[in-house]
């Protein structure tokens, strides 16, 4: 297993709201911040930890039930943040993304998800995309009121409908889905996905080699405009567990 983590300020903000963790080999995520000054950056941040600190299980021993984990992993971490929100002023309003992926070795991927940041699978030359954002743009594709091309410009793509650290409760997506050799798991925030079309990340990952794609993406994401934060985790599968 291959994992290249990159993150960037992007062309327009001054301050960088995305957090990662990566815990090889089992444990990744991104998490995109949202709030007032500086609470987008705590709300990333702080959520992680606490998401962290609800996996130790699956971090230091296999577990019968991985999504069970998961699930309350991500309970924890929207009352840890909410609860920050509630206490203080400056933070009030603040809430992030989550998008989680535990990988324990027997080809076998289990991920957790929460926002608009996104988990992508790119097997056979074919980007997919795995997770559904939790979006107001993204309601309005699936019920086929606009098209892919209108949802991608859309004025109002950013209206998350639901986020961690925003109310008491959250209604966390979980699933698993099988991996194969020569696989590639793409872990972003919506600063990638908001600048490069499905298309344009499919190419990069055909023309380029791992390393490389890895600063492909990132400085095509720049050029095309960097308006926002822009944080991804990609991870290569080599071989069969």
């Amino acid at each position: 297993m291959k994992v290249i983590s990159k993150t960037h300020v992007g062309m327009v903000r001054n301050n960088n709201e995305d957090s990662l963790l990566v815990r090889e080999p089992y444990l990744f995520a991104v998490a995109d911040g949202m709030g007032g000054y500086s609470a987008g950056e705590v709300a990333s941040r702080e959520t992680l930890k606490a998401f962290e600190a609800g996996t130790y299980e699956l971090r230091h021993g296999k577990v019968a039930a991985p999504e069970e984990v998961l699930l309350e992993a991500f309970t924890k971490a929207n009352k840890h943040t909410y609860l920050m929100a509630q206490k203080n002023d400056a933070y009030k309003g603040m809430g992030t993304t989550l998008t989680a992926l535990y990988l324990p070795g027997d080809n076998t991927a289990y991920a957790a998800h929460v926002g608009d940041s996104r988990l992508y699978l790119y097997r056979n030359n074919t980007l997919s995309q795995i997770t559904k954002d939790h979006s107001y743009v993204a309601d309005l594709l699936a019920q086929g009121k606009i098209t892919s091309s209108e949802a991608f410009n859309h004025p109002k793509k950013n209206m998350l409908l639901q986020a961690l650290g925003v109310e008491e409760e959250i209604r966390t997506d979980i699933f698993h889905f099988a991996l194969e050799k020569g696989d590639i798991l793409l872990l972003c925030s919506d600063g990638l996905s908001d600048m490069l079309r499905d298309l344009e990340i499919a190419n990069i990952l055909e023309a380029s080699d791992f390393e490389n794609a890895a600063t492909a993406l990132l400085e095509q994401s720049l050029d095309n405009g960097g308006k926002d934060n822009i944080s991804f985790i990609m991870i290569a599968v080599e071989e069969d567990a």
